[in-house]
């Protein structure tokens, strides 16, 4: 981002992505109060509060990406692409405000991948989460086999800068962790970072868009 800020007419958030913030208390309440009238405390209740939570988000996650393709790239507050990222990322925000959802689903050994996989990731039934791991955008994830994310680790399919002219621009696709690759505690990778098969990334590096760890040495460097 280069220019100054303070010269430029800042776009502000649009009313779309105003309004979509309640979304998420919105499907909890609604579901609070259909399951309610619906079930009485008892196994089905649990059953239908537990398939509400973590079955209709991913589900309709992926009949949204169905219908309008998958959010990739550089996106705008005006174009369609945008609005079914934030669509998404609405979907996903209970696990993201409420983490310990997650944890509950890394417990049962390959219910986690088979979670994700329903929102339109992958994750191998061979790769292991360690606690506090975040993945931002979980239709937007690769994570193959035997490969381990650390103690709070970080894949984050999107970062949101402002353009020259100071529109927003949400930059999204799938930062991807190969076969049996480490992401060390704290470590992360930004939308479309890879980390090479084998390799290790050092606790708290952050490998940025796009990047590859590690990365390729210039004949300048090397000498």
């Amino acid at each position: 981002m280069t220019g100054d800020s303070s010269h430029r007419a800042l776009e502000k958030p649009s009313g779309f992505s105003l309004a979509l913030n309640f979304l998420p208390f919105l499907y909890l309440s609604t579901g609070a109060a259909v399951i309610g009238s619906l079930f009485t405390l008892n196994a089905s209740g649990v059953v239908a509060a537990v398939a509400w939570v973590y079955l209709v988000p991913p589900l309709a996650g992926r009949l949204i990406i169905l219908l309008f393709g998958t959010p990739h790239g550089r996106l705008h507050q005006d174009t369609m692409q945008y609005r079914v990222w934030w669509i998404l990322t609405q979907l996903q925000m209970l696990f993201n405000r409420l983490p310990s959802l997650e944890e509950l689903l890394r417990l049962v050994p390959g219910l986690y991948a088979f979670w994700i996989r329903l929102w339109g990731g992958q994750f191998s039934a061979q790769a292991y989460a360690g606690p506090g791991v975040l993945i931002t955008d979980r239709y937007a994830v690769k994570v193959e086999r035997g490969a381990v994310l650390g103690l709070k680790a970080v894949l984050a399919g999107h970062m949101v800068i402002r353009d020259e002219a100071g529109r927003w621009v949400v930059i999204v696709a799938a930062p991807c962790v190969e076969a049996e690759a480490i992401v060390g505690g704290g470590a992360g990778l930004g939308p479309g970072a890879v980390l090479r098969a084998g390799h290790m990334l050092p606790t708290g590096r952050r490998v940025g868009a796009f990047d590859t760890w590690p990365r390729a040495v210039t004949k300048r460097e090397a000498v």
